[in-house]
């Protein structure tokens, strides 16, 4: 809850990243809290306080993922929410204020977002939730200590800087630093 909260404020890709896999830990768990207490809090070197805490947070999540049934996959709607507005602004970036950085950036993850989106058959996604899971992906391959072809590190390293853009922007923009156009 903490760590989360800390990435929400400074990181919102890192919070949505760290939120996707704590969805999929509870998943993995199948949603069994008692599971999910023996796995994941019990072995917090946290006072009892802190553990409460986050337990009760983990609880509310869970309640949220069977309200929304999301035992099999998905996210959470509030996820999915940030999810857009990251969209909208991408959008806002390439199209109306077509910052000249960013265009830059987007252009580089561009050839890599069209390739993971015909390998993973997701042709629907907008290139900002393919650009996370290619990221979550790597994430994942690096949990599992698995190995990392050179050309998957080019595609990530392109999908890094789009993202850190997007989300320093994004940070700036809730800030009050800039805003877009047309916005006042």
């Amino acid at each position: 809850m903490l760590i989360a909260l800390e990435k929400k404020e400074k990181n919102i890709s890192e919070y949505l990243l760290y939120m996707w896999q704590l969805e999929d830990l509870f998943r993995a768990n199948h949603l069994d809290e008692k599971r999910i207490h023996e796995f994941l809090i019990h072995p917090l070197e946290l006072n009892e306080n802190k553990k409460a805490q986050i337990w009760d947070w983990y609880l509310d999540l869970i309640q949220k993922m069977r309200k929304q049934q999301l035992e099999k996959s998905g996210h959470l709607s509030e996820l999915n929410e940030i999810l857009a507005e990251l969209n909208y602004l991408h959008q806002t970036l390439i199209t109306v204020s077509r910052d000249p950085k960013y265009l830059e950036h987007y252009a580089s993850a561009k050839a890599h977002l069209e390739l993971l989106k015909s390998k993973s058959n997701k042709l629907h996604q907008n290139e900002v939730e393919t650009a996370l899971n290619g990221l979550y992906g790597l994430l994942l391959l690096r949990l599992k200590k698995r190995e990392i072809s050179d050309e998957t590190e080019k595609a990530m390293a392109s999908f890094s800087k789009f993202i850190a853009y997007l989300t320093a922007v994004y940070h700036k923009i809730k800030r009050g630093e800039i805003s877009l156009p047309g916005e006042s």
